[in-house]
């Protein structure tokens, strides 16, 4: 696999101006080939001259591209051998001759140039087999026409040099309709050719060989119906004239399809871009996936993206694009402008012809891969900040718990312990010792209801014991404003008992504060997969977050678990604070 690169259209600039002087050059011996048939003929001149010109140009540009580059080989030559047809104006010495046998080659070249369409290569030993036996039956056949005739059957003056070898009328007609009749045989199997290759094609492909397909048809037919009307009756110059005229018209059709075929092609890689950039907006791996599967026709085109060291599909799952690309695929690969892995393509060989399109695309698609690899690491980096979050939340948690029984076990007990050591001092002292032993008691007690306070404040026993439901009710009944409580029953994990909680106590502290409210409602239930705990209350409304308050802090500390909190405080309607949490499955 490469990198793959844009490049420009290969039609412009040198490959134009030799097609366009190949095509002047072709006209310039048509002209003089058919000089005296065009001095009296000026419509019909101009008619030819045009058709052998544009033939020319139109092979010398297949020629220059890379989609049927022999076919405009093949043409190029074929127009040659059109202008050369046309010495049978002269009518004289051996241009007849060479006018008969030029316009054989002139259609041997447009079968083969058609079966070589688009890759350049006779495929199969049925094409091979048709190339062959056409060349013998139109150099062959004419050979033995020129043979059983003399040049006034043919409508040339008897003067001229023809290789009459055995004259005879009767089997020169014979041989005339027989040549003609097998070569109307082979011209339906050149279509036939064409229409089998079709169910083989790619979607891509038979967008373009179609059309050409068509072109084929319509044109070898009217060729070979002018060229029937030459049977059975006396033919003059004018005659052959007339028939070189109309089967030049028919003949032109076929470049110019193929021409038409080509020009789609190469409209199709400018376009590419453009229509890569809208199918993909917005970018995601999936839309440029079905974006590439669009514009290069190929329902069945895979696409992996590089990421940390290797490829994934688009589920984001590894895929093992090392082994290589299975029988009648062919695997592509997409760098970054610094060379770096990118995505790559698997899609049906038959693409390989149309490399450009397949860049073209590509490179489109790269520039929206680059966004949403960028995407992919920014939404990795914040998967994996929200996990340390909420592995923080998480032992956070788990420490205060730790710390408040720490405190209780420990530091209590200590000044519990010392407390009563100083009861015991006091009874066996005297009085003045014993008042102080009080006032050192008194003090013992005080500091032991604030640690009592400091290790409720940081994790509630109730809260690990009895769970949420308890807990709450226990600050509902402090609280200074009445609370109306609809709590389930249930125990949920203890990150969130205890960030609901934290998140409760403060949505009531700041209800009860600064609402003015009569009454505050507190409701937890459970939806789908989360918990939702609600804390409403009827007083001013108005309220908000702010840097730094009570209501930011909340929302900081439910966010750490995944969560959300929703405000809503219209003003004199009373304020509703929403908060949301995700629970394990």
């Amino acid at each position: 696999m490469r990198t793959v690169r844009l490049r420009a259209p290969s039609w412009f600039g040198a490959p134009l101006r030799r097609a366009a002087a190949g095509g002047a050059a072709v006209a310039a011996g048509a002209l003089a080939a058919g000089w005296p048939y065009w001095r009296d003929h000026p419509a019909a001149a101009a008619v030819t001259l045009a058709c052998c010109g544009g033939f020319a140009v139109a092979g010398g540009l297949l020629a220059a591209g890379r989609l049927g580059r022999r076919t405009g080989a093949a043409f190029t030559a074929g127009a040659a051998a059109w202008a050369v047809t046309w010495t049978a104006s002269w009518n004289a010495g051996a241009g007849p001759v060479v006018s008969v046998f030029a316009q054989s080659v002139f259609f041997v070249a447009i079968g083969v140039g058609v079966l070589l369409y688009p890759d350049g290569r006779l495929d199969g030993a049925v094409a091979r087999t048709w190339t062959g036996v056409t060349a013998a039956v139109m150099l062959g056949g004419q050979a033995l026409l020129c043979a059983l005739s003399r040049p006034a059957w043919n409508g040339f003056d008897a003067a001229v040099a023809w290789p009459s070898v055995a004259p005879d009328r009767e089997a020169f007609g014979c041989a005339y309709r027989g040549v003609t009749t097998v070569e109307a045989v082979l011209a339906g199997v050149l279509v036939v050719i064409l229409l089998l290759r079709l169910p083989g094609t790619g979607r891509l492909d038979r967008r373009y060989t179609v059309p050409v397909a068509v072109a084929v048809t319509v044109g070898v037919a009217g060729a070979l119906a002018v060229q029937g009307s030459l049977i059975g009756r006396d033919v003059t110059l004018d005659d052959v004239m007339e028939v070189y005229l109309v089967q030049g018209v028919f003949a032109t059709v076929l470049p110019l399809a193929f021409l038409a075929a080509a020009l789609r092609a190469r409209l199709a890689e400018l376009s590419a871009a453009e229509r890569m950039q809208r199918l993909t907006d917005p970018v995601s791996v999936e839309k440029v996936r079905d974006a590439l599967r669009r514009v290069l026709r190929d329902a069945t085109l895979e696409l992996w993206l590089w990421a940390e060291g290797g490829y994934v599909d688009v589920t984001r799952r590894g895929a093992a694009v090392g082994d290589g690309p299975a029988p009648g695929r062919w695997r592509h690969e997409v760098r970054t402008s610094a060379g770096e892995p990118l995505a790559a393509v698997d899609t049906d060989d038959r693409l390989r012809g149309h490399e450009p399109l397949v860049e073209a695309a590509l490179v489109a698609g790269g520039r929206a891969l680059e966004t949403v690899r960028l995407q992919a690491a920014a939404r990795t980096h914040l998967e994996r900040a929200r996990d340390a979050r909420e592995r923080l939340v998480r032992v956070q948690a788990a420490e205060r718990e730790r710390l408040a029984a720490e405190l209780q076990r420990s530091a209590q007990q200590r000044l519990r312990a010392l407390e009563e050591l100083l009861a015991e001092l006091e009874r066996a002292v005297g009085p003045r010792a014993r008042e102080h032993a009080r006032a050192c008691r008194r003090e013992l007690a005080e500091a032991a209801a604030e640690l009592d306070g400091l290790a409720r404040g940081v994790h509630p026993a109730i809260l690990t014991d009895a769970g949420l439901d308890a807990a709450m009710r226990l600050v509902a009944g402090r609280a200074p404003v009445p609370v109306r409580l609809d709590l389930p029953g249930r125990r949920y994990p203890p990150e969130i008992e205890s960030t609901l909680y934290f998140a409760l106590c403060e949505a009531l502290a700041n209800a009860a504060k600064h609402a003015g409210a009569d009454e505050i409602r507190l409701s937890v239930r459970d939806e789908a997969g989360r918990v939702v705990a609600e804390v409403r209350d009827d007083g001013a409304g108005g309220a908000g977050a702010v840097p730094g308050g009570g209501l930011a802090g909340l929302t900081d500390r439910v966010r750490a678990l995944r969560g959300h909190v929703d405000v809503e405080s219209p003003p004199g309607r009373g304020t509703t604070v929403r908060i949301t949490l995700p629970t394990p499955r």
